[in-house]
């Protein structure tokens, strides 16, 4: 499933440049589902701290592996809520995390030499 809102066109002036403060270009697109989290035994400023688990080692006397408890991404230009099922794009380290709808605006401002000229918004895919 498409994830980001395709009715907007993603080429507002906040928009072009966080796109063109991309450095890593290099991206991948992957499916989210939910997986495991570290999540720390005590409170911190009187909040529970989560952290993403991508396996290795961990302090087991500060932090409790929970199944089931990263259950959401957000891109990193719009925000759009990423959740199972969506597809989303990455890349190097997981640095920049964007939505389909980003990443096609991200793609033509790329190919456009990262002119800031507006796009017009996309059509919604069926999916």
């Amino acid at each position: 499933m498409k994830s980001g809102d395709f009715t907007v066109s993603h080429s507002d002036a906040y928009e072009l440049e966080e796109f063109s403060r991309i450095a890593d270009s290099h991206f991948i697109q992957t499916t989210f589902s939910t997986r495991p989290a570290l999540v720390r035994r005590k409170l911190v400023n009187g909040h529970r701290e989560i952290k993403d688990y991508h396996g290795g080692p961990y302090n087991e006397s500060v932090f409790d592996l929970t199944q089931g408890t990263w259950d959401h991404e957000h891109c990193s230009v719009c925000y759009f809520t990423i959740r199972d099922g969506h597809t989303y794009w990455e890349n190097g380290k997981r640095i920049i995390l964007l939505c389909d709808a980003c990443y096609e605006a991200y793609k033509i401002h790329s190919e456009q030499g990262g002119s800031p000229k507006p796009l017009p918004p996309s059509a919604p895919e069926a999916g």
